[in-house]
Protein backbone atom coordinates (compact mmCIF):
# COMPACT_ATOMS: atom_id res chain seq x y z
CA UNK A 1 0.00 0.00 0.00
CA UNK A 2 1.44 3.39 -1.04
CA UNK A 3 1.77 5.99 1.67
CA UNK A 4 0.75 9.55 1.07
CA UNK A 5 2.48 12.52 2.61
CA UNK A 6 0.27 14.85 4.60
CA UNK A 7 0.75 18.48 3.64
CA UNK A 8 -0.42 21.13 6.05
CA UNK A 9 -2.25 24.01 4.45
CA UNK A 10 -2.97 27.37 6.02
CA UNK A 11 -5.65 29.80 4.95
CA UNK A 12 -5.17 33.55 5.29
CA UNK A 13 -7.85 35.97 4.24
CA UNK A 14 -6.33 38.67 2.07
CA UNK A 15 -7.78 42.12 1.49
CA UNK A 16 -7.00 43.55 -1.92
CA UNK A 17 -7.82 46.98 -3.24
CA UNK A 18 -9.11 47.45 -6.80
CA UNK A 19 -5.62 47.93 -8.32
CA UNK A 20 -4.27 44.83 -6.61
CA UNK A 21 -7.27 42.79 -7.69
CA UNK A 22 -6.87 44.02 -11.28
CA UNK A 23 -3.17 43.09 -11.16
CA UNK A 24 -4.05 39.64 -9.82
CA UNK A 25 -6.57 39.15 -12.65
CA UNK A 26 -3.88 40.07 -15.21
CA UNK A 27 -1.45 37.57 -13.64
CA UNK A 28 -4.09 34.81 -13.62
CA UNK A 29 -5.02 35.55 -17.21
CA UNK A 30 -1.45 35.56 -18.49
CA UNK A 31 -0.19 32.57 -16.50
CA UNK A 32 -3.35 30.51 -16.66
CA UNK A 33 -3.25 29.69 -12.97
CA UNK A 34 -5.62 30.15 -10.06
CA UNK A 35 -5.56 33.26 -7.88
CA UNK A 36 -4.34 31.16 -4.97
CA UNK A 37 -1.50 29.74 -7.05
CA UNK A 38 -0.54 33.23 -8.26
CA UNK A 39 -0.44 34.51 -4.67
CA UNK A 40 1.61 31.50 -3.49
CA UNK A 41 4.07 31.99 -6.37
CA UNK A 42 4.37 35.69 -5.53
CA UNK A 43 5.13 34.83 -1.89
CA UNK A 44 7.82 32.33 -2.95
CA UNK A 45 9.39 34.86 -5.34
CA UNK A 46 9.37 37.58 -2.69
CA UNK A 47 10.78 35.23 -0.04
CA UNK A 48 13.64 34.33 -2.40
CA UNK A 49 14.27 38.03 -3.05
CA UNK A 50 14.46 39.03 0.64
CA UNK A 51 16.64 36.05 1.54
CA UNK A 52 19.56 37.88 -0.05
CA UNK A 53 18.95 41.18 1.72
CA UNK A 54 21.38 42.04 4.48
CA UNK A 55 20.24 44.34 7.24
CA UNK A 56 22.82 46.43 9.06
CA UNK A 57 21.82 47.85 12.41
CA UNK A 58 23.66 51.11 12.89
CA UNK A 59 25.06 51.98 16.27
CA UNK A 60 24.11 55.20 18.02
CA UNK A 61 27.51 56.77 18.60
CA UNK A 62 28.78 60.31 18.84
CA UNK A 63 30.44 62.03 15.91
CA UNK A 64 33.71 62.16 17.86
CA UNK A 65 33.62 58.41 18.50
CA UNK A 66 32.71 57.72 14.88
CA UNK A 67 35.60 59.88 13.69
CA UNK A 68 38.02 58.00 15.97
CA UNK A 69 36.80 54.62 14.71
CA UNK A 70 36.91 55.71 11.07
CA UNK A 71 40.52 56.90 11.46
CA UNK A 72 41.47 53.59 13.10
CA UNK A 73 39.73 51.71 10.29
CA UNK A 74 41.54 53.74 7.62
CA UNK A 75 44.92 53.17 9.31
CA UNK A 76 44.54 49.49 8.43
CA UNK A 77 43.49 50.08 4.81
CA UNK A 78 45.12 51.51 1.72
CA UNK A 79 41.73 52.28 0.23
CA UNK A 80 38.11 52.07 1.39
CA UNK A 81 34.71 53.07 0.08
CA UNK A 82 32.48 55.02 2.43
CA UNK A 83 29.85 52.27 2.19
CA UNK A 84 32.46 49.69 3.27
CA UNK A 85 33.34 51.84 6.28
CA UNK A 86 29.66 52.25 7.13
CA UNK A 87 29.00 48.51 6.91
CA UNK A 88 32.13 47.44 8.78
CA UNK A 89 31.71 49.89 11.64
CA UNK A 90 27.89 49.95 11.60
CA UNK A 91 27.88 53.75 11.36
CA UNK A 92 25.25 55.60 9.33
CA UNK A 93 26.53 56.37 5.82
CA UNK A 94 25.57 60.05 6.06
CA UNK A 95 27.73 60.43 9.18
CA UNK A 96 30.61 58.54 7.55
CA UNK A 97 30.48 60.81 4.50
CA UNK A 98 30.35 63.92 6.66
CA UNK A 99 33.41 62.81 8.62
CA UNK A 100 35.28 61.82 5.45
CA UNK A 101 34.62 65.28 4.01
CA UNK A 102 36.07 66.86 7.17
CA UNK A 103 39.10 64.58 7.00
CA UNK A 104 39.55 65.45 3.34
CA UNK A 105 39.47 69.19 4.09
CA UNK A 106 42.07 68.53 6.83
CA UNK A 107 44.14 66.62 4.23
CA UNK A 108 44.04 63.47 6.40
CA UNK A 109 42.41 61.46 3.58
CA UNK A 110 42.09 61.91 -0.14
CA UNK A 111 39.41 60.79 -2.57
CA UNK A 112 40.29 57.68 -4.52
CA UNK A 113 40.98 58.15 -8.22
CA UNK A 114 38.30 56.42 -10.24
Amino acid sequence: MASTKQVKRYVYPVQLDEDELDALEVIVGKLGCSKSEAIRDAIRDYAEHVRGIEVVKFRDISKAQARKEILEFLDKKDRAWSSDISDALRIDLTLVNSILEELWREKRVEPAAT
